[in-house]
């Protein structure tokens, strides 16, 4: 499936962690347009904590004014342990991806990545679940 396919699922709440307002609204405009896809966005961590209730796919920087975004992924599994998490990173190195699936992630992309794959990559988190897919 891909970003522009239809799906008639249940919806999905969709949780974007980035610093990077531009990057961050332009993400969450190619979501508001799936259907069935709920969005709330956090530019930090601390805003981040007060809308974890019932997220389905959090998308967190990998780095943030106020921590690292893996910070988040104990507070978000102890809100909903069902929950996906995808990290986006800076960073193109294979060697770096290794400590961000230890503190929990479920899946890894590079914010080179086009925006589509990115939201293919959280459509497919929020359909299979939690710990079913790991990407690079």
């Amino acid at each position: 499936m891909h970003a522009c396919e239809v799906d008639e699922g249940e919806r999905r709440r969709v949780l974007l962690v980035e610093d990077h307002a531009l990057f961050r609204q332009a993400l969450s405009l190619l979501l508001y347009r799936q259907t069935r896809m709920e969005v709330l966005q956090a530019g930090t961590l601390a805003e981040a904590r007060l809308l974890l209730d019932g997220i389905d796919v959090a998308t967190l920087d990998s780095c943030l004014p106020d921590g690292a975004g893996t910070d988040l992924i104990g507070d978000l599994r102890a809100s909903n342990s069902d929950a996906s998490v995808l990290v986006l990173s800076n960073d193109s190195d294979p060697a770096s991806l290794g400590p961000i699936l230890v503190a929990g992630a479920d899946a890894v992309l590079s914010k080179v990545e086009s925006p589509f794959r990115i939201i293919d990559e959280i459509r497919l988190l929020g359909d299979a679940g939690r710990g079913s897919r790991v990407s690079s």
